[in-house]
């Protein structure tokens, strides 16, 4: 009977240290990851049901869900994946409880995004020009305006803050020349010149065209309408100095609810102020994190009179 029982027998002696060190550290490391994600699912629970009612509000029949532009770019010395990583976790999730529609603006390489915001400013620029003379002249009932405004622009992180406002100075202060038809105007002018010795190569007529198209003319300084901005913070720690303070917000990425995730709420709440001289610094406590500097942004008082800041 009792061989039949051997088998049954504990062993009296307990693991070594090393393998008790393992087993412990690992316990440790999956009760801290579970914990995170428990309370991860908690917080992005608390955040959603802040903006659940409006996607219960009734619309009417020919009237589109609200619709807003996120700004994306990478950070200094890191790539923009990052950036995609932040929005889907915890600003996508919060635009989706509110059933809100959203549309992507990346610049994956430095200056970028502040070519592309430029650029659609100009566009708009362009559109308000051109209904604005219809308008005038006409003697029927006034046209609609083709420009349309967002119901809002959410910027993530202080590069992409900086290059949005930069995009926004540039865009307001650029030349609604077209740079294609200063090309065709010099290249008809040095056709007809007989002194062929003295002309210039083509490449040289395209990069002072192209930069004479945007040269900034005070005369022609418009300011379109401009959709709220909501500035979404992002700590982009990288570097082993910050290594400690990563394995920390690893481990309670949940506290990023607070922070981003309330950001986003007031875009979807639309808790609107005027926009400051004083934010021009937000986010500036993430530069520390920066492999680089980063350039302060400027903005000019006529666009800081028409832009608006979603923010308690």
């Amino acid at each position: 009977m009792t061989s039949k029982l051997s088998f049954l027998k504990l062993p009296t002696k307990l693991p070594s240290k090393k393998v008790l060190t393992f087993f412990g550290a690992c316990a440790v490391i999956s009760g801290l990851a579970y914990r995170d994600n428990v309370l991860s699912k908690e917080r992005k629970k608390l955040v959603e049901q802040k903006v659940a009612h409006i996607a219960l509000e009734p619309m009417a029949v020919h009237e589109l869900p609200r619709k807003v532009t996120v700004y994306l770019a990478p950070p200094l010395g890191d790539g923009i994946h990052k950036t995609r990583v932040h929005f889907r976790e915890y600003v996508k999730p919060v635009l989706v409880a509110a059933a809100m529609e959203y549309e992507l603006v990346e610049g994956t390489q430095p200056g970028q995004l502040r070519s592309k915001v430029r650029d659609a400013i100009i566009e708009k620029r362009k559109a308000a020009k051109a209904s604005t003379s219809i308008e005038s002249n006409t003697s029927q009932e006034p046209h609609l305006s083709n420009t349309t405004v967002g119901d809002g622009a959410i910027v993530i992180g202080r590069v992409s803050f900086v290059e949005y406002l930069q995009g926004l100075n540039e865009g307001c202060a650029s030349s609604l020349t077209d740079s294609q038809e200063i090309i065709s105007n010099e290249k008809d002018m040095k056709t007809n010149d007989d002194n062929n010795d003295l002309m210039p190569s083509t490449e040289d007529i395209m990069s002072d065209s192209l930069s004479s198209s945007q040269v900034v003319k005070q005369d022609e300084f418009s300011v379109p309408e401009l959709e709220p901005v909501g500035y979404i913070r992002f700590y982009n720690r990288i570097g082993w100095i910050y290594l400690p303070l990563r394995i920390y917000h690893a481990f309670n990425s949940y506290l990023t609810f607070d922070t981003a995730g309330e950001d986003t709420v007031n875009v979807a709440l639309k808790n609107s102020r005027e926009f400051t001289q004083d934010d021009l610094n937000l986010g500036i406590d993430e530069e520390k994190f920066f492999k680089g500097t980063l350039e302060d942004p400027e903005l000019d008082h006529r666009i800081l009179m028409k832009i608006t800041l979603d923010a308690l």
